[in-house]
């Protein structure tokens, strides 16, 4: 069974792709840096990490998920000196250091403004 996600937390999608699909009990998600109305927030690497990371968690408890659901994220950073400001935000989405297994790897065409990309695969029972 196939499921789209939604979440008032994130806004609408403006291209063709889901929020998040639910298949079963995996959930996919893939996010940026926006806000509700898609707008890509102010600041930094921080900045974005950290709407990427709610948006991804606003996701996955839509579908009835958490964070510590998570098995695997894939990051796509612009600038791979950027990621000590990445992980700065991003482990304290994992305050207990469970994290999941990941892949980072810099991709410099990106969105207009986007710093960071992250893909999350979550499985819940």
């Amino acid at each position: 069974m196939r499921t789209q996600i939604t979440s008032e937390k994130c806004g609408e999608c403006h291209g063709p792709y889901a929020l998040g699909v639910k298949m079963g009990n995996i959930i996919f998600t893939t996010q940026i840096g926006t806000d509700v109305a898609g707008e890509m927030v102010s600041g930094g690497m921080k900045e974005q990490t950290k709407a990427t990371m709610e948006n991804a968690k606003a996701v996955l408890e839509a579908a009835g998920a958490t964070m510590d659901d998570i098995g695997k994220v894939t990051i796509y950073i612009k600038d791979i000196n950027l990621i000590p400001e990445m992980n700065e935000v991003y482990k304290t989405y994992f305050p207990e250091g469970n994290y999941p297994a990941r892949c980072c790897t810099q991709c410099v065409d990106m969105v207009d403004g986007c710093l960071v990309e992250m893909e999350f695969v979550a499985v819940v029972e």
